[in-house]
């Protein structure tokens, strides 16, 4: 296909020529008009000056020769020419006088000028008997070139005669032709100027393109930082570059948290593969080692590949959705009995560092979503309120339906979150630990993943997680599920939790 410039230089050239010859055919069509309603006009002038003449001789008791050369007579003085027709003699036709060159030359040396231009009668004859209106002018061949005339019936001394006056037609003809002539001049000159143009305006118009391409392709994923230079944010191209800008920026964003997620996920994994293998060596290097210290170190390695497994099924999670990939496996569920089993599972936990979970009463609820991701993502919240309890506490867990919404409020009476932290509270890996200190839990420390797990889970449930209230009392984190959503499609292998 061919080149926008090409394309735009095309239609430019194709445009400019119809404009062209709409113009051109219009001015010769005025051109023309105008000549002949001049020339129609001077032969309606002609034809009073003759039926004032033949009026001027009528009731004359004169035979119908001497009557016919008087009237001729009188046209001549009148400055016009007088053709009679032969046999029967009953048409007559006036035209002025003009001489050519020669018949100037001739008249200027005392000659006599030459006969009158003659005419085809037998043309002129079947013309005029085709005229139904006598004020309606035709063109009719003579011996000089056309003529342009006029003819209507009239009586002379009760005799019925056709009278004819004509007009040169040469000048107009002349005009004409030389109209047609410029016309088929200008035509060419004016597509050549279209073509130019056109190709002038199409790389003028397109120079931003070009440049933009240009800076486009040069930008990568070492630079992907650099944005495209703008000239007028105002017009299309300017609102282009733009629009790519942002594209840019928004990829420049993923890049960085995908690097960014590629080392923290690296640095956590790090640890428990760190503690894995020190495990290992330490039970080898030993000769005398007995039953104790090897249970000490497999149940130190039970732990790391615990916390091992957990990372790598977050992460994969985590990827899932990234992928835009549905994970539910959605089914009918009650609520509040998932609230209890979670809390069950959850109390050996919590007993170990002296916090109580408190459970009101829960209304029965039968949702539509995944029971094992919304355990996953109550779990994950409940785990973060004991692990950041500073010692003997309580944690509470209520349902309730409000504005077209199921939430899930987990509350506690720890030390609260730093303003700093909330911002970024959502974020991977991210472990806000600068305004209360990190108490390790009987498992092992988190790694910062669990907020943004259960965010994922609320969204994919066309819900959200938010923090509601956080102080020097405690924090209150909220799961708002919708009470009618569309249901997504089953997932073969989603992720369990761990």
């Amino acid at each position: 296909m061919a080149s926008i410039r090409t394309r735009l230089t095309a239609w430019n050239a194709g445009v400019l020529a119809v404009i062209v010859c709409v113009l051109l055919a219009a001015a010769y069509v005025f051109i023309r008009y105008a000549s002949l309603t001049q020339i129609d006009r001077s032969l309606l002038q002609e034809k009073d000056l003759v039926s004032s003449t033949i009026a001027a001789h009528a009731g004359q008791q004169r035979d119908r020769t001497t009557l016919v050369a008087a009237l001729v007579a009188d046209l001549q003085t009148h400055g016009l020419d007088v053709l009679q027709s032969p046999d029967p003699g009953n048409m007559i036709v006036t035209m002025p006088v003009s001489l050519d060159e020669d018949d100037r030359q001739a008249s200027q040396d005392g000659n006599v000028a030459r006969p009158p231009t003659t005419v085809d009668w037998r043309d002129l004859t079947a013309t005029v008997a085709a005229q139904r209106d006598d004020d309606q002018a035709f063109n009719i061949r003579a011996e000089r070139g056309e003529l342009r005339a006029l003819a209507w019936r009239a009586t002379l001394d009760s005799r019925p005669f056709t009278f004819v006056v004509s007009e040169h037609f040469h000048d107009t003809a002349e005009l004409l032709e030389t109209a047609r002539d410029a016309a088929l001049f200008a035509l060419p000159v004016a597509l050549l100027i279209a073509v130019l143009s056109g190709y002038l305006l199409a790389r003028r118009a397109l120079g931003p393109v070009a440049a933009m391409t240009a800076e486009a392709r040069r930008i990568g994923a070492r630079n992907v930082h650099e944005r495209l230079s703008i000239r007028d944010p105002d017009d299309e191209l300017g609102q282009l570059a733009l629009a790519f800008n942002e594209v840019l920026a928004r990829v420049d964003a993923a890049l960085e948290q995908q690097r960014r997620f590629t080392a923290d996920a690296s640095h956590e994994l790090r640890t428990p593969l760190a503690l894995l293998r020190t495990e290992a060596e330490v039970a080898l290097s030993s000769d005398h080692a007995g039953a104790s210290e090897y249970r000490a170190a497999l149940e130190a390695t039970r732990d790391s590949s615990r916390q091992l497994s957990r990372i790598v099924e977050d992460l994969f999670l985590l990827a899932r959705a990234d992928a835009g990939q549905t994970l539910l496996v959605a089914q009918r569920m009650r609520l509040d009995e998932m609230i209890r089993s979670t809390l069950q599972s959850l109390q050996p936990l919590a007993e170990a560092k002296g916090i109580a979970l408190d459970t009101p009463w829960l209304p029965i609820v039968v949702y539509d979503g995944d029971p094992e991701l919304l355990r996953r993502a109550l779990t994950n919240l409940i785990d973060n309120a004991i692990k950041y309890m500073p010692g003997p506490g309580r944690v509470a867990v209520t349902l309730e339906a409000a504005d077209g919404e199921y939430v899930i409020k987990v509350s506690d009476n720890g030390p609260g979150i730093s303003a700093a932290d909330v911002p970024r509270l959502f974020e991977r890996f991210f472990r806000g630990d600068s305004s209360r200190p990190h108490h390790e839990t009987v498992n092992s420390p988190g790694a910062g993943l669990g907020l943004a797990i259960a965010r994922d889970i609320a969204e994919l449930h066309g819900g959200s997680v938010t923090l509601a209230r956080s102080s020097e009392t405690g924090s209150v984190f909220e799961i708002h599920l919708p009470q009618t959503r569309s249901v997504g499609a089953p997932s073969p292998d989603r992720p369990h939790s761990g």
